[in-house]
């Protein structure tokens, strides 16, 4: 099914949670809402859903306005974070009630109930817990559980709503990728709300980064990524370090090296702000013309990568920089070493007019 939002603004009080927001999803696409508390992602997925309204806009399902429609005539399975079983129901009571609440002409009987209710428990791999209470399960369980009752009325779009957000984090990983193959298999129009980005990177066919009631960009994993169109995108997916600028005829020099500014501006001098990656920044022992002087302040690491904490000269708070194990062995980092470091991507935007 498309998905189509059109100019919604939604006010609680004088609180505008929603400001003039459209978004569109195309049939079988899987969206993630990403954004900071409050931002406005679970109050537009409610109103997609049917369980909010706005004051102002309209939903569309395949160009069909649906914004007077009653949540139960959307064609919706909404998945909460925190499961929402019914506790003196077993597990197969809870996925067969999709099934009992929907209008008698249009029910299934009790042994087609029966045949579904396994098949959606062995889609979710819940096969051979249906006669277990929520309270006998993992909160992995359940929300396999939640998700199979979500499926049961058989939706044309699945949203869900941080489903992962009460779960540890190597079941969070595990359910990810269930979750992938699953909307593979499936091909149903998802929406999927999110505040951690790891998550919303990994999952989804496109990225709706959302601030203050509105959207700040829109992308593929990899644009608003590489290419985020604004500080706040680029400060809030993944770590970053923030060096202040002078912007001279839409360049500035980072360290020797000169970036272009990424938005369009005018010939003269302004003050800006960069942004670069830890990963983008290399670490040199032996001096080198495109560096700058700088003082290890700390080392760690994780995984595959190392962590470095540095004082490079000229910034006012620390840099941190990301290397392989395998280049930091190389360069025997360590407290106290004097290095220099120099950036090999940075992008530049404009943060206010300079002195004339």
């Amino acid at each position: 099914m498309e998905i189509e939002v059109r100019n919604i603004t939604k006010r609680f009080g004088g609180f505008t949670a929603l400001s003039d927001v459209s978004l569109s999803v195309a049939p079988g696409e899987f969206v993630a809402l990403l954004g900071p508390s409050g931002s406005g992602k679970t109050t537009l997925l409610r109103i997609i859903a049917g369980l909010d309204f706005p004051n102002q806009g309209a939903v569309f399902f395949d160009n069909e306005d649906a914004s007077a429609r009653h949540v139960r005539e959307r064609s919706v399975g909404f998945v909460f974070q925190h499961y929402a079983l019914f506790r003196h129901m077993t597990v197969f009571e809870n996925v067969a009630f999709g099934f009992r609440v929907k209008p008698r002409r249009a029910r299934p009987s009790k042994s087609e109930i029966a045949e579904r209710v396994g098949e959606l428990l062995e889609l979710v791999q819940m096969d051979g817990f249906a006669d277990r209470y929520p309270s006998q399960l993992s909160g992995g369980q359940r929300q396999r559980v939640a998700l199979a009752r979500a499926l049961a009325i058989e939706p044309r779009v699945l949203l869900l709503d941080e489903p992962f957000g009460a779960l540890d984090a190597k079941v969070r990983k595990e359910l990810r990728r269930w979750l992938r193959q699953l909307h593979n298999r499936m091909k149903l129009s998802t929406i999927f709300v999110t505040h951690d980005q790891e998550e919303a990177l990994e999952l989804a066919d496109r990225v709706v980064v959302m601030n203050r009631g509105t959207i700040e960009q829109t992308g593929t994993p990899d644009e608003v990524y590489d290419q985020p169109c604004s500080p706040f995108v680029y400060e809030f997916l993944g770590n970053v370090n923030r060096l202040s600028c002078t912007v001279r005829n839409c360049k500035a020099e980072i360290w020797a090296a000169n970036f272009e500014v990424a938005e369009n501006c005018a010939n003269g001098e302004m003050a800006g702000v960069a942004y670069v990656r830890p990963h983008d920044i290399e670490i040199f022992t032996g001096r080198d013309r495109l560096a700058q002087p700088a003082l290890v302040r700390h080392v760690s690491s994780s995984g595959a990568a190392a962590f470095i904490e540095l004082s490079v000269e000229g910034e006012p708070q620390p840099i941190e920089a990301e290397v392989s194990r395998e280049r930091q062995r190389e360069l025997n980092l360590h407290p106290g070493q004097a290095v220099f470091v120099a950036a090999r991507k940075a992008r530049v935007f404009v943060s206010r007019p300079g002195p004339a």
